[in-house]
């Protein structure tokens, strides 16, 4: 994976851990990732899993927020009435 790709992939992450779809996220030495979830779950993933994972997760978090059942919490963004 490119560093933009990478980039890319630690930007979602981010965001899903501000948007408390995640408890937390981290690089492992051997290139992979670690996951927390709300249940104390430590996902350990590959590179390629990780990105799987995130779009995944990504997909679902915009899905909820397009049918209105969550309120995102990105600064300066306006929820729509």
């Amino acid at each position: 994976m490119s560093a933009a790709g990478r980039d890319y992939l630690d930007a979602m992450l981010d965001v899903l851990v501000y948007e408390n779809v995640l408890v937390a996220w981290r690089r492992t030495p051997l290139g992979g990732y670690l996951i927390v979830s709300h249940e104390g779950e430590e996902i350990r993933l590959t590179t390629p899993q990780a990105e799987t994972w995130a779009q995944g997760a990504f997909a679902v978090y915009l899905a909820l927020v397009d049918a209105r059942r969550i309120t995102p919490r990105i600064p300066g963004d306006t929820p729509q009435k």
